[in-house]
């Protein structure tokens, strides 16, 4: 399973060589999972699947429903109507996704991606706060983790709901690292917040600290990853 990053910048003004794109993953070319930049249908997937409904995982914008490939979302849009909401597996050109329902935004739906070929497993979140205990048994035995890296400081940034009272936002990397490391010894960081462009080796190193027993990185554009 080849795995391409094809960017790893959050939904922030900064800036930086290697880390200049939007969300997207490429998964054996057949694959995507977000695109944050409509410049990823040059890849020519055979589908994408969206996390959520956030710009910076769909572009949208200017986009014409004829020439794309087939894309799955967590909800309806009126941005792309004839988009397929994604609730049960579904194979692409020899892959298996699976969704699996995640906690981040209070305004919009979020899912992560279980990704399978042959024995190989891969999950794919994006931006998250947490994954509700039913639905770990679909997280065992990954090859690899593709998440979340808006906030390094543990607790990341968490708010209350005033209406429903449910907690929204990010986990922190370091929170996150501990949640996975029972479903993998392989996490990659992606989908960086405003604190790892202040000072990018350093960031790097901090990401990279965090294993303890499992390998943890940072990501880059266009990083690929052999599986």
């Amino acid at each position: 399973m080849r795995v391409r990053i094809l960017g790893t910048r959050g939904n922030i003004p900064l800036s930086a060589r290697h880390y200049a794109r939007h969300a997207g993953i490429l998964v054996g070319g057949a694959v995507m999972l977000d695109f944050g930049e409509a410049s990823y249908l040059r890849h020519e997937p055979g589908a994408i699947f969206v996390t959520h409904l956030h710009p910076d995982h769909a572009a949208f914008s200017g986009m014409r429903m004829p020439s794309l490939p087939p894309i799955f979302v967590p909800e309806r849009t009126r941005a792309l109507p004839d988009a397929r909401l994604m609730t049960r597996p579904v194979t692409v050109g020899g892959y298996r996704v699976i969704p699996v329902p995640t906690r981040h935004s209070h305004k919009v739906r979020s899912l992560g991606y279980v990704v399978e070929q042959g024995r190989r497993r891969l999950f794919y979140s994006s931006d998250l706060l947490t994954i509700d205990r039913r639905y770990h048994s679909r997280l065992e035995c990954l090859d690899l983790v593709i998440t979340d890296g808006s906030f390094m400081r543990r607790g990341g940034m968490v708010r209350r709901d005033p209406r429903t009272r449910k907690l929204f936002g990010h986990a922190g990397i370091p929170d996150l690292v501990d949640f996975f490391r029972r479903f993998t010894r392989r996490i990659v960081i992606t989908h960086f917040g405003s604190w790892f462009y202040h000072n990018i080796p350093a960031s790097r190193r901090q990401i990279g600290a965090l294993g303890d027993g499992v390998r943890v990185v940072a990501a880059r554009d266009d990083m690929v990853i052999n599986l």
